[in-house]
């Protein structure tokens, strides 16, 4: 058997446990499983550019300290004919 990459969706119970049942079509073998856990986020809860509601809002003024130096005076330049 190939390696093979298996995608499926799930739900957890009340206690955060994920049960799995995959038929990876191999009896009485050794296999190595990775398992990579990715919260699905609703469609209702992301903006119409994909962003999270919120985020935004949340990151705005997240580095209070940052403070523009003064610029100093323009110089003169000659004008343009």
């Amino acid at each position: 058997m190939m390696t093979e990459t298996i995608e499926a969706r799930g739900h957890t119970t009340r206690e955060g446990v994920l049960n799995l049942s995959v038929n990876v079509g191999l009896a009485d073998a050794d296999v190595f499983v990775v398992i990579r856990v990715k919260p699905v986020i609703s469609a209702d809860a992301v903006d119409e550019h994909g962003w999270p509601l919120g985020f935004f809002d949340q990151v705005a003024g997240s580095m209070p300290d940052l403070q523009r130096a003064p610029q100093g005076q323009f110089e003169e330049r000659l004008t343009l004919e």
